[in-house]
Formats: structure tokens, C-alpha cells, sequence
């Protein structure tokens, strides 16, 4: 179907396109006609699809290893003489093992102390009840900017004509607003704002 459509005046780009194939597979198909080779006749050139036993066990003791992507499984794998693409990997890992990809969650660092501390208030409150935590306050602050920047990657329109897309204007250096605030059970605070260039210390946090 590619030879014809090339021979019907098509350009390589177009069927590309038009098919779903790599513009290099289309040149190679192009270069093959000319030269007489039936496509037919190609010798295999792509990696396996299937996975030898040893790969399988490799990929298995990866599980819930760090840094562990698919392309650094394949790169594993062809160390081991097993030539794959990292789409197998990903599908074994998916279809066969059940196993999802998840990024490392990130949690602050805590000092020997700051541990200390935490479960010392844990284990103070351990008994509290309902009506001991209704009376607590929970407050804390966040910075906002006013323009803020989206995540691109979230953020994408679906057309048919990329110059119907209404730009996202940016600022180079937005504007930020600290605020602090508290709630309890029964009530919400105003919102303070914190001036600009002011560190919130504890003797600021008191008044």
C-alpha cells in the first residue's frame, strides 16, 4: 500500500501520515522497491517481541527497586545479551506481572529530633477523643502567585488547527502572595496577608 501510494505521487512525509509509520521505515520500503527487494523478502529487523525465560527473571527482581525504568531494564538486558525494546518491558511488566509505573513520592527530611518530637506528640494525644481534637486550632501559611504557571503537560487542547489555540500568557517574575490562616471545628479565620519581605518568626506568629 506504501510502494503504491509513493508511486502515485504521494511524498514519503504524506504516507507516513497517512499510514502510521516511521518516515524512515517509508524511505527504507521506497529504497528497497527501487532496488528490486520485495518487501516480503525483508530479513527482520525490529527486536524481539517475546521474552526469553532469563529476561523474565530479571525484570521480576526489579520490582519495587529504585530507579528502575524501562529503558534502563532494556539497557540491563542487552548487557545480558537479550536485545528487546523497552515497549516489551513495559508490556510484560503491565500485562503479566500486574505491575504499574508510580514516581517516588517526596517526604520532608527529618532530623534524629524533629522524629523525636513527632512521635512524643503522638504518643501524648494517643487517647484523645472527638471532643479533645474539636477544640484544637490547626492553622498554617501558603505562598500563591498571582500568575500562575501551568503544567504544560496537563494542559492541552485537542483541534484540529493548532493556530485556533488562544496563547497562555506568562510572566517572567510573577507576583506573590503570602497568607496565613486557621480553622477549627466550627469556624473558618479571615485570611491574613503576610507583607512582602517579611520572615514569619515565632515572635510574628504570636502576635
Amino acid at each position: 500500500m506504501a510502494i503504491g501510494m509513493l508511486k502515485g505521487g504521494m511524498t514519503q512525509s504524506c504516507v507516513s501520515k497517512e499510514i502510521g509509520a516511521n518516515i524512515r521505515t517509508i524511505r527504507r520500503w521506497w529504497e528497497n522497491h527501487m532496488k528490486g527487494i520485495a518487501l516480503d523478502n525483508t530479513p527482520g529487523r525490529g527486536r524481539n517481541k517475546s521474552l526469553p525465560k532469563i529476561a523474565k527473571i530479571i525484570i521480576s527482581k526489579s520490582l519495587n527497586k529504585k530507579q528502575q525504568s524501562t529503558r534502563k531494564l532494556t539497557q540491563r538486558l542487552k548487557r545480558n545479551g537479550i536485545t528487546v525494546s523497552h515497549m516489551t518491558v513495559q508490556r510484560y511488566l503491565k500485562t503479566t506481572i500486574g505491575a504499574k509505573s508510580y514516581k517516588r513520592p517526596l517526604m520532608p527530611r527529618l532530623s534524629p529530633k524533629q522524629k523525636e518530637n513527632r512521635l512524643t506528640f503522638c504518643k501524648e494525644r494517643l487517647k484523645w477523643t472527638v471532643e479533645d481534637w474539636r477544640r484544637v486550632l490547626f492553622s498554617d501559611e501558603s505562598p500563591f502567585e498571582v500568575f500562575h504557571t501551568r503544567n504544560r503537560q496537563n494542559d492541552r487542547i485537542w483541534t484540529r488547527d493548532r493556530t485556533s489555540i488562544t496563547p497562555h500568557q506568562k510572566v517572567k517574575f510573577p507576583s506573590k502572595l503570602h497568607v496565613w490562616g486557621l480553622m477549627s471545628y466550627t469556624a473558618l479565620s479571615d485570611l491574613h496577608i503576610i507583607p512582602q519581605g517579611r520572615t514569619v518568626t515565632t515572635e510574628y506568629y504570636i502576635e
